[in-house]
């Protein structure tokens, strides 16, 4: 069936755009079409090995992406010490007028001008008076398609107790985790506790399963991108497949291509969770039904600097898991297909293993 002529539903009909773009898109207008920006079958088109393959699926499209004029990146810290039912969390006391007294978890924005990495690190030492190790990307916060919010696990390396208020915050203390838990803290907001069960879950065993680690990329991005890595394991954990662009034939070409997974670029017209529904009734043809909605992070891509810059964007590549209960999903476009992965190591590499530590995911 040739491309553009698909059957879809509702809103999604696909028009065959060859190399070039449509003019709304590059208005940056709102569009209720998913186009297929590359119009040859084998996905081929990019410039050289290992360099990004053009998106074969568009959403609208972002003429810019600047730090604080049209996205915002939050930067938060969850750190833990001691074991058991001793475990304390660090929280800082918010100096803040609209919260000023309560308890929160060190966290703040990211500047132009600094990785995501540093701006955890910075807030950290402002807020708290320590010195820390970003150790590895618990969770990622998505609110509409132009506010992210990082939590990671760190660890203290040094400094002392902030006992001095300040702008940044009145005061820094360690908790009992159930009694933060328990409401026997005045917290700003609960919004966190989520965090802290996936801290302690990944303190308690993550940590050995969590190689390699998942920390943002520190990689210029002109837009915003969504990478879905659709993976489906047998019943009895035996075999595991991927959904690949036709042009990944088998486990070596999914090691050397930089962007083998069904890619998306969309604009802020776009919420996040509306990018992926599009998308997964495009994709396959029961959509949602055979794919469970993406709960993890495997990759990401983002880099807020330099200050000047205009590509502060972000790629995220998403895990999907595919349902164990129902037959392998029927694919709508001739572009992709299921390929085999075999190995342990590759599958590590992926963060497909079922056991595998994973970033959570979570659409606002």
């Amino acid at each position: 069936m040739p491309l553009g002529k698909l059957d879809l539903v509702e809103e999604e009909y696909i028009v065959e755009s060859g190399d070039h773009t449509p003019e709304s898109s590059r208005r940056g207008d709102t569009m209720d079409a998913v186009i297929e920006t590359n119009g040859l079958s084998n996905g081929e088109l990019k410039t050289q090995k290992n360099e990004p393959r053009v998106p074969d699926m568009q959403l609208g499209k972002c003429r810019y992406v600047r730090l604080h004029d049209n996205v915002n990146y939050v930067a938060a810290a969850i750190i833990l010490r001691h074991q058991g039912d001793d475990t304390e969390v660090l929280l800082i006391q918010e100096a803040k007028k609209s919260c000023r007294g309560k308890w929160y978890m060190p966290a703040g924005r990211v500047e132009a001008g600094e990785t995501i990495e540093e701006a955890v690190v910075r807030e950290v030492k402002e807020e708290t008076g320590y010195s820390c190790d970003v150790i590895e990307l618990l969770s990622l916060q998505i609110q509409g398609s132009g506010w992210y919010r990082f939590a990671f696990y760190c660890e203290i390396t040094g400094g002392d107790l902030k006992t001095q208020p300040d702008q940044e915050s009145l005061a820094a203390e360690w908790y009992n985790l159930k009694d933060v838990k328990g409401n026997k803290v005045q917290l700003r907001g609960r919004d966190f506790i989520r965090l802290l069960d996936e801290a302690a879950k990944y303190r308690s065993d993550g940590h050995l399963k969590s190689i390699p680690r998942v920390l943002p990329v520190n990689e210029n991005v002109s837009g915003l991108f969504l990478e879905f890595m659709i993976v489906k394991h047998s019943r009895d954990g035996l075999r595991t497949e991927v959904l690949v662009h036709k042009s990944i034939k088998d486990e070596k070409d999914l090691l050397d291509e930089e962007q083998p997974f069904p890619t998306v670029e969309f604009g802020f017209e776009y919420f996040f969770a509306m990018v992926v529904s599009k998308c997964y009734r495009h994709l396959l043809e029961e959509g949602a039904n055979v794919v469970f909605t993406p709960s993890h992070v495997t990759r990401i891509k983002c880099h807020p600097k330099p200050m000047e810059s205009l590509a502060h964007g972000i790629s995220v590549r998403v895990y999907c898991q595919h349902k164990q209960s129902t037959t392998k999903a029927i694919i709508r476009s001739p572009r992709y297909h299921w390929i085999t992965v075999e190995t342990l190591e590759t599958r590590r590499k992926f963060h497909m293993e079922q056991t595998q530590f994973r970033p959570s995911l979570h659409m606002l």
